[in-house]
């Protein structure tokens, strides 16, 4: 069952983590040296919204398929939010990148085509925002 108060907390959290993590990382960008700082705090914003969103969606997920209120006290479940956010970001970033949403600076690491930090964000974001949450709230 969907605890809404649980999942508006992750969603904040997400969204305030996220927003420390697009800070910066941002500087791998070229996207955000070449824009005006107004519209790249607007970029940040939305991208943090986005990320809190989809942390909370694959959450949702683990919570229907394992129903598991806090996913640290089944690995499994854990194991499956890891997995879609890792799946989700690579596809996302390989999306963004071929249509030229943005583009990396030479500083940003790779793997398989991708930048490393934008294919770690969701994951390592989503556990941190789990462990807020479930541990520290």
């Amino acid at each position: 069952m969907i605890d809404y108060e649980i999942l508006f907390q992750i969603f904040l959290i997400s969204f305030l983590v996220n927003g420390i993590w697009e800070m910066n990382h941002s500087v791998l960008y070229t996207t955000c040296y070449e824009l005006p700082l107004k519209k790249t705090m607007r970029l940040l914003t939305i991208m943090s919204l986005k990320d809190g969103f989809w942390i909370s969606l694959f959450y949702i997920v683990s919570i229907l398929i394992f129903g598991e209120v806090n996913p640290f006290l089944n690995l499994s479940q854990l194991t499956l939010f890891i997995v879609l956010a890792l799946l989700f970001s690579f596809v996302d970033e390989r999306v963004s990148i071929k249509k030229g949403r943005w583009a990396y600076t030479n500083e940003m690491p790779r793997i398989l085509g991708v930048g490393l930090t934008p294919f770690l964000e969701l994951a390592v974001t989503g556990v941190i925002a789990f462990f807020v949450v479930f541990y520290i709230f």
